[in-house]
């Protein structure tokens, strides 16, 4: 994993635990705090998104089985048989596709989740320590020019409305794209690489939507 990539993901599990209203939050206090801290936070975020993808793996795979079973019950080959069932071909259908392509994102999931102890071994790095932590201090420096920014420049989405993990992912992404050095196009391809990792497909698409929009209008 590139530092830079690992202080991102950092920053962004850190976004978790910090309070909604920025306001409450002491930035002098913030540029002082025990790295460590903000580590621990995150990695309990990641850890408490890793058990909530555990159990929808979980959940996945016992409506596959369960379809699976019920479909061998009720097969024709079977409906006569007094004894135990036979097994049957499984048929190529939207239920069953959809049932595989679940159990193949679960698969996904827990993939994503393996490297905790990656990164976490990433976290003692002075140079991810430093960029994780200014890049937190300018989210919640800009916070409310972020929000204003996004809502100006909104059309057909709202923001109060996203998911948790899209519009941080969004609002991290906007406020490193206005107030660093750091490419734009870098940073929409990180925001992506966050999405495809946290959020669900259809969320990625939308953030790299958005991303690009911002861009267009930040830069210009």
């Amino acid at each position: 994993m590139e530092k830079r990539s690992a202080a991102r993901e950092l920053a962004f599990l850190a976004l978790f635990q910090l309070p909604r209203n920025t306001d409450k939050i002491d930035i002098n206090k913030l540029s002082k705090m025990d790295f460590h801290a903000i580590c621990l936070s995150s990695i309990r975020t990641l850890t408490d998104f890793t058990k909530t993808n555990i159990k929808k793996a979980e959940t996945f795979f016992i409506k596959t089985e369960r379809a699976l079973m019920e479909y061998q019950v009720n097969h024709p080959d079977n409906e006569k048989l007094s004894e135990a069932t036979r097994p049957v071909a499984i048929p190529n259908t939207q239920e069953f596709v959809e049932h595989l392509n679940n159990c193949y994102q679960a698969i996904e999931m827990i993939k994503g989740n393996i490297q905790l102890p990656e990164i976490y071994w990433h976290y003692q790095d002075e140079e991810i320590q430093e960029f994780a932590l200014n890049l937190l201090m300018k989210y919640v420096d800009h916070k409310a020019e972020t929000e204003n920014t996004i809502k100006e420049i909104s059309k057909s989405w709202d923001i109060e409305r996203m998911q948790k993990v899209d519009r941080l992912i969004i609002e991290m992404a906007l406020t490193e794209i206005a107030h660093t050095d750091v490419p734009p196009s870098v940073v929409a391809a990180e925001a992506v690489k966050i999405a495809n990792k946290y959020s669900t497909p259809e969320g990625a698409k939308f953030i790299n939507g958005v991303v690009a929009d911002l861009i267009k209008i930040v830069t210009n």
